[in-house]
């Protein structure tokens, strides 16, 4: 298939040979080195053949050895194209038209990707931007970066880091606040670690302080984990000092049960669609929509719409300014429907599991059990959850090095 793309690149033509003696031109043609391809041996005196525009050059010393009339019934390929168009002018002039204007495309920032962190007021900063003459439109050489980074610092005390990147038609606008959480300062005082809630230990990893439990313990909310009280564990720790308060430190995973109750009522409105369902499309050229189909793009009735929007692009950097809308619209009406509790059993379940994951840090659900009955017109949820969560946490120890016993007086403090 490529070769006879090339092939058309230099052009073919079709040729009908008629002569005495047939076999012996297609020797000669081999001697010559002149490829005949597609040949058809149509009569006693008469083939057909396919060769480039080349080798029918070379052909002319053939036909004068062996007296055979050679006809040209096609020709194909880019040459005999580019003849036919050559007096065209018009087409040409459109053709170099549309490679300017696509030039001028790929010169204009198309689509915009911003990422806002909390504490940024996205607004704000596309507001300040569109001031600067900024957005869909804009030439790429036009966007001084460093001057619009020290702009925009200028202008919202909110920002910490600003900066924009241009990559093709693709503005990036990267920003971080500056008002940021504090760190924990894990030196802050002496502190305990205790249970959040009750639980089966599974790990422990202790930083700081003496672990007052240990893996396959259980523990209720409250506990003591680790303590901020550390005392010296051999001789050579006594002689450089006695027991001292730290800040203690520790992260303790366990297996927790959890308890979780919901509700939902059993009467519901339910769609159901009403006719067929509508297509339309509308082409957006830039900032300009122009709509394909007729009438206004307002809806009458309930109708559900679907809106899908495809941006031509030529490759990841080079996007067009051109973006095709789809817009689906279905009519329905919503009547009331009576469901049972097996049937939204599973939506309650969901809704249980999500609720406890997010309340888990970093933890995960493990196992459920669950039973649903009809109270009042709704599907009650029982579930109990077994999840594999962090339940430590710190707290003040409240104790000085004043309230150790006797010889701990001058101890390091850490």
């Amino acid at each position: 298939m490529v070769a006879q793309w090339i092939r058309l690149c230099g052009g073919l033509l079709s040729v009908r040979v008629r002569g005495a003696e047939p076999e012996r031109f297609l020797n000669l043609c081999a001697q010559e080195r002149i490829a005949l391809r597609r040949i058809e041996r149509v009569d006693i005196d008469e083939l057909r053949a396919e060769l480039s525009v080349r080798d029918f050059r070379r052909l002319a010393r053939v036909k004068k050895r062996k007296r055979c009339r050679v006809h040209i019934t096609r020709r194909r390929g880019l040459p005999f194209v580019l003849r036919r168009l050559r007096r065209r002018y018009a087409l040409w002039g459109g053709l170099l038209l549309l490679c300017l204007v696509c030039y001028e495309l790929g010169t204009r920032v198309w689509v915009i990707e911003t990422e806002f962190p909390p504490g940024v007021d996205g607004y704000a900063v596309m507001a300040e931007l569109d001031r600067l003459g900024i957005g869909i439109g804009t030439r790429s050489a036009d966007i001084d970066a460093h001057a619009v980074k020290v702009h925009m610092m200028t202008a919202l005390d909110e920002l910490k880091f600003f900066a924009v990147n241009v990559d093709g038609n693709t503005l990036s606008v990267q920003t971080a606040a500056a008002t940021e959480p504090p760190e924990v300062d894990q030196n802050r005082g002496v502190r305990s670690v205790v249970a959040l809630r009750d639980g089966v230990i599974d790990k422990m990893i202790v930083r700081r302080g003496t672990a007052k439990c240990k893996p396959g313990d259980a523990v209720l909310a409250g506990d003591l984990l680790v303590d901020a009280l550390v005392e010296p564990q051999d001789e050579q720790q006594r002689e450089l000092g006695s027991a001292r308060l730290v800040d203690a430190n520790a992260d303790v995973w366990a297996s927790t049960r959890r308890t979780v109750t919901r509700k939902l009522a059993l009467e519901a409105q339910q769609k159901r669609a009403t006719g067929a369902s509508r297509t339309r499309y509308a082409i957006c050229f830039g900032k300009t929509r122009i709509n394909l189909y007729f009438g206004s793009s307002l809806t009458q009735g309930n109708c559900d719409r679907i809106i899908s929007i495809e941006t031509v692009r030529l490759n990841d950097h080079f996007v067009l300014p051109v973006s095709l809308y789809r817009e689906v619209t279905v009519p329905y009406t919503a009547q009331a429907v009576v469901h049972t509790a097996d049937e939204v059993q599973g939506r309650l379940e969901y809704g249980a599991r999500r609720a406890v994951e997010a309340q888990l840090e970093g933890g995960s659900v493990s196992a459920m059990q669950a039973e649903v009955s009809e109270q009042d017109g709704a599907a009650v949820l029982h579930a109990v959850l077994w999840c594999y969560e962090q339940i430590a946490v710190s707290v003040e120890d409240g104790r000085t090095q004043a309230d150790l016993p006797d010889g701990t007086d001058g101890a390091e403090q850490s």
